[in-house]
């Protein structure tokens, strides 16, 4: 009860202080050419990130990619007005039910597919520490994130899974031991794929947060990039509103960009991601379809 006191002073004092006249002008004087530059490298990304998904659990099902991309972008639309992990459930049941994919199997390559976006991660990361340092020794720390992910991705796809026990039911084990074990070079390309979204999702930032007339440098936005995935991992809130605008305030500080000017960045960012991303989601399946997605709860694995 006192924490929650705390909190809600906190707030009253923070909305009433905040500079919120500058926040307002720098969103009403974006600059609509950029803003629609990264709503288009936005839409990309997602398509490089399901046909990484499409790579993987093509191995479990006749997937088609079409089906694999429409399940991201209406997944991408639920997260947007739901909270946890009601997008990702979302995907796993277009897939099944335009596919006859199974639930578990589509659960299972979306498990895989983060730990192949994680490896794509970290080769951004390791490429952009290695090409422009941002402080003396991050060429170190960058080449040794790329032999991190290099061999990662290697043990992954060179592994002897089935010698593993598990404790795992069986169908969780040969699931993910048929992810892991068929179409290796497969699981390479995936790692592009997965690094392409990544680099699209860069883009978004640096263009969006340069539409509110920001002077931002690419490890700026590479920094406000991963904050705001690091944050929003638990996904507390719909869209992750608040959290994102929260954590672009806290990792551009360091780069001197004030919290007005990254909160205005981080409410034009929240439109580029969502609104886009709705709208060809309705397109897909309608309104009425996305909120029932958002309603269903996850069927049993």
């Amino acid at each position: 009860m006192i924490l929650t006191l705390v909190a809600g002073a906190f707030a009253i004092h923070f909305g009433f202080s905040f500079p919120w006249s500058r926040t307002f002008t720098l969103l009403a004087t974006s600059d609509w050419l950029l803003l629609t530059a990264a709503c288009l490298v936005n839409i990309m990304s997602l398509a490089a990130k399901s046909t990484a998904w499409f790579l993987l659990l093509r191995r479990l099902g006749p997937l088609r990619l079409g089906t694999a991309q429409a399940a991201t972008f209406v997944g991408a639309a639920v997260n947007s007005i739901s909270v946890s992990i009601s997008g990702e459930a979302a995907r796993a049941q277009l897939a099944g039910r335009r596919d006859h994919i199974p639930f578990g199997a589509a659960a299972a390559s979306l498990v895989v597919t983060r730990i192949v976006e994680a490896i794509g991660l970290i080769i951004i990361l390791a490429l952009a520490l290695a090409l422009s340092p941002p402080w003396h020794g991050a060429r170190l720390v960058g080449l040794a994130l790329g032999v991190t992910a290099a061999a990662f991705t290697l043990g992954c796809t060179l592994a002897p899974w089935s010698r593993l026990r598990s404790g795992a039911p069986r169908r969780w084990h040969e699931t993910f031991m048929n992810l892991a074990t068929k179409d290796r070079r497969g699981t390479a390309i995936a790692v592009g794929f997965a690094s392409l979204n990544w680099v699209g999702q860069w883009l978004t930032y640096h263009w969006t947060i340069a539409a509110s007339h920001i002077d931002v440098t690419p490890a700026a936005s590479l920094t406000a990039l991963v904050m705001a995935n690091l944050t929003g991992v638990l996904r507390l809130t719909p869209g992750n509103i608040g959290v994102m605008q929260g954590s672009l305030i806290l990792g551009m500080r360091p780069f001197d960009i004030r919290a007005p000017d990254a909160l205005a960045a981080g409410l034009s960012l929240q439109a580029v991601q969502v609104l886009p991303i709705l709208a060809i989601a309705a397109g897909i399946l309608g309104v009425r379809g996305i909120r029932r997605l958002a309603a269903r709860r996850p069927e049993a694995i």
